[in-house]
C-alpha cells in the first residue's frame, strides 16, 4: 500500500469520526434543550403543586373563606386566644334561676282530705300552711275573633239615614288584625322559615289556615310601610361622623347572582340589593359618596376610591391571611406580625376603661415594632421569591400582596389604635350580612326582586330594633298601624 493510499484511508478515518462527533453534539445540544424545557415544566408543576395544595389548606382561620366553606373536614383553628378562665359560669357570677311568682294567674289547691295514720275526715280542717311548687307554661291559643258593628240610624225628625264610622285600620268586611300579620313576618323574615313551614306553624299553633298568599301579601305591605323608617335609616348613617361598617355578599336572585350591600354601625342597619359590586352600586346607594366619617371594611379597593371620608381596615382579615403565610408559605415573619396586632388591641382595650388614647410613647413603640416586622417580611419575602421580584410582569404572591398592603395601608390598620371609637375588624358588618347567607342555605334563591327587597328591607328595619334592645314582634306589629316605631329617633 502506497503511501497516498494510507493518508487517504486516514483522512476519510478523520471524516467519519468529525462527523460522529458532529452528530453526537447535535444531540447533545438537543438533549439539553430537552433538559432545560422539562426543567422549565418541571418548575412550573411544582408552583401549581404548591398553589393548589395552598388552595386546599385554605380555610376561614387562614383565608378570607367563611366558616360555612369548612365543611366536616377538620376543625379550623380560632384566632381567639384562651382567656384562662375556666369553663361555665366564673366566681362572683349572679346566677338566674326560675324564682316563684307573687302573682299567679292561676291557683290550684290541692286538698288533705283524710288522715294517713287514723283516717279521719280533714275536710273542715283549716290547713296549716301550703307547700306552693309552680308550673310556668303557655295557654292554648287561638284567634281571636271581633265584630266591628256600625249602626245605622233613621233620624226621626228629617228621616235622613246615618251610619256610625269604622275605625281606620278596618277596610274590609273581613281582614286580618296586625298582629297576626306581624307574627306572619316575624316567622319568614326574622326567623328565616319557608313559607309552607310558617303556614303549617300558625296552623298548629293558633288553629287556624293562613294561605302561603296571605304571607306574601303582609310582607310586600311591611316592606311598603317601612320605606320612609328605611330612607331615615340610610340617611342617618349618611351624616354619621362616626365609624361606619361596610361590606358585601353575593346573593342569587331569580337565579342570578347579583350582590347585597350592607353599612350598619351599632344602632343602625341598611341594606340593599344591587345589580353590580363595585362603584356604580355604592353610588347608587348613596351612602358612602356622601360619608364623612370613618368607613371600617375589609380592604375592597372601591371603597378607597371615595375621600370624603376616612378608611379603616379590617384586622380579623389581616390576621386569617397572616396564618395564611405561616401555616401555607412557611415565612416567619407573620406570626410575630400577628402577635403585635393582638398585642396592640389588648393594650387598646385595657386602656378603654381608664383613658381615651393611648400614650405617645407607646404609640411610637408599637409603630417601631410593625416597622421592623415589616421591613424583616419583605426582606424574608425576596429571599423567598427572589425569581418574582426579578420578572416585570407576574402574579405577585399572597405574601407580597399582603407586604405591599401592611406598607402602604399602615395608617389605616392601625386606626383602631390611634382613636378608641374606630373597632379593630369588621365584624360588624360581617353579622349582619350573615343571616342573608342563612337564608340562601334554606331557600337557595329569591325568586324575584320583589322577595329580596322586602327581605333586605325589613330585615334591615329588624336587625336596628334588635340592636336598640326592643321586640321584633312589637316592632313589626306596629308597622301596621298609624304609630310605626321609629328607631331613628331614640
Amino acid at each position: 500500500m502506497s503511501e497516498s493510499q494510507i493518508i487517504e484511508i486516514y483522512n476519510q478515518g478523520v471524516s467519519q469520526i468529525i462527523g460522529v462527533i458532529k452528530e453526537l453534539s447535535n444531540q447533545i445540544k438537543e438533549l439539553q434543550s430537552q433538559v432545560e424545557t422539562l426543567s422549565k415544566e418541571n418548575k412550573a408543576l411544582n408552583e401549581r403543586v404548591k398553589l393548589l395544595e395552598s388552595q386546599v389548606n385554605k380555610n376561614s382561620s387562614n383565608s378570607s373563606k367563611p366558616p360555612s366553606s369548612d365543611g366536616f373536614k377538620k376543625k379550623t383553628k380560632s384566632l381567639r386566644t384562651k382567656s384562662g378562665k375556666k369553663p361555665g359560669g366564673q366566681e362572683g357570677h349572679e346566677g338566674i334561676t326560675l324564682c316563684l311568682h307573687d302573682t299567679p294567674d292561676e291557683i290550684k289547691i290541692h286538698n288533705v282530705e283524710h288522715c294517713t295514720e287514723c283516717g279521719a275526715s280533714l275536710k273542715d280542717v283549716p290547713p296549716e300552711r301550703y307547700i306552693v311548687r309552680q308550673i310556668i307554661d303557655i295557654p292554648d291559643v287561638r284567634v281571636k275573633i271581633v265584630e266591628h258593628r256600625a249602626e245605622v240610624k233613621i233620624c226621626p225628625h228629617c228621616k235622613s239615614k246615618n251610619t256610625a264610622t269604622f275605625p281606620g285600620e278596618i277596610k274590609n268586611t273581613v281582614q286580618y288584625g296586625e298582629r297576626l300579620k306581624a307574627i306572619a313576618v316575624y316567622l319568614t323574615q326574622y326567623q328565616l322559615i319557608p313559607y309552607k313551614r310558617a303556614v303549617e306553624l300558625i296552623e298548629d299553633l293558633f288553629n287556624h289556615h293562613l294561605s302561603q298568599g296571605s304571607m306574601v301579601t303582609f310582607n310586600q305591605d311591611c316592606h311598603d310601610n317601612l320605606q320612609a323608617i328605611t330612607n331615615r335609616i340610610r340617611n342617618s348613617l349618611t351624616s354619621s361622623t362616626g365609624a361606619v361598617h361596610f361590606d358585601e355578599t353575593g346573593i342569587y336572585i331569580d337565579k342570578k347572582r347579583q350582590w347585597l350591600h350592607v353599612a350598619s354601625n351599632e344602632n343602625l342597619t341598611y341594606y340593599e340589593c344591587h345589580e353590580k359590586r363595585g362603584k356604580k352600586a355604592i353610588d347608587d346607594i348613596t351612602i358612602l359618596p356622601n360619608f364623612t366619617g370613618t368607613a371600617v371594611h375589609d380592604g375592597f379597593k372601591t371603597y378607597f376610591k371615595y375621600t370624603n371620608c376616612n378608611h379603616a381596615l379590617c384586622n380579623a382579615h389581616i390576621l386569617r391571611e397572616l396564618n395564611g403565610i405561616t401555616e401555607l408559605q412557611g415565612q416567619n415573619w407573620a406570626k410575630p406580625m400577628k402577635n403585635l396586632l393582638l398585642e396592640i388591641k389588648k393594650g387598646v382595650d385595657l386602656a378603654k376603661d381608664k383613658q381615651n388614647a393611648l400614650p405617645l410613647d407607646k404609640i411610637q413603640d408599637f409603630e417601631t415594632k410593625y416597622d421592623k416586622i415589616l421591613k424583616a417580611g419583605i426582606d424574608e419575602d425576596y429571599a423567598k421569591n427572589i425569581e418574582l421580584y426579578s420578572k416585570k410582569k407576574v402574579k405577585k404572591s399572597a405574601s407580597l400582596n399582603l407586604l405591599n398592603r401592611l406598607n402602604g395601608y399602615k395608617e389605616q390598620i392601625l386606626a383602631f389604635m390611634y382613636d378608641f371609637d374606630i373597632p379593630f375588624d369588621n365584624n360588624l358588618a360581617e353579622r349582619d350580612l350573615r343571616m342573608a347567607k342563612v337564608k340562601q342555605k334554606i331557600s337557595g334563591t329569591f325568586r324575584s326582586s320583589a322577595g329580596a327587597n322586602a327581605f333586605t328591607r325589613i330585615r334591615g328595619y329588624v336587625s336596628t330594633v334588635r340592636k336598640q334592645g326592643k321586640n321584633a314582634l312589637d316592632c313589626i306589629k306596629s308597622t301596621f298601624t298609624v304609630n310605626q316605631f321609629d328607631p331613628t329617633l331614640t
